[in-house]
């Protein structure tokens, strides 16, 4: 029973690298690719580049970081802390379910406020430009899994 059980975890281990090695063999040599792929790595640790790493790539000035940290800030401050549900005596797993429910109800609604507050604090050329590196996100996505399905 025991050699099965390792045999089968040995055998899936074997099976997805191989299958990880494979989905990561694209054309190397093709520079579009590393740099879709740098690019593909970087936008994937967290699950996705933020907008406001964009953002912060722009010109902007000193009123526009003030304006801009200050509604980062207060959209921050409205959000349920899950961490309310932990204290030195326990856990309180109501408490946990209620915090995580309101911060994943709202979630999107709440993200769309707060970029459009940024993004009323921008001038029209910084727009054009977030735009310019929003497309330029989603292409070299496109170009990434493209490479890699070949």
């Amino acid at each position: 029973m025991n050699k099965r059980v390792i045999l089968s975890l040995g055998l899936t281990a074997l099976l997805s690298s191989s299958l990880l090695a494979n989905g990561m063999n694209c054309d190397k040599e093709d520079k579009n690719f590393k740099k879709s792929h740098s690019q593909m790595m970087k936008h994937n640790r967290n699950g996705g580049e933020h907008l406001m790493a964009y953002v912060m790539k722009l010109d902007l000035s000193d009123e526009q970081k003030k304006k801009i940290d200050a509604i980062m800030q207060e959209s921050m401050k409205n959000m349920p802390k899950i961490s309310d549900a932990f204290s030195e005596n326990g856990f309180d797993k109501k408490l946990f379910v209620k915090l995580y429910n309101e911060k994943t109800e709202n979630k999107a609604e709440k993200k769309a406020q707060m970029i459009e507050s940024i993004y009323a604090v921008l001038n029209a050329s910084q727009k054009k430009e977030l735009k310019k590196m929003l497309d330029e996100r989603v292409a070299a996505k496109k170009e990434f899994f493209k490479n890699c399905r070949n």
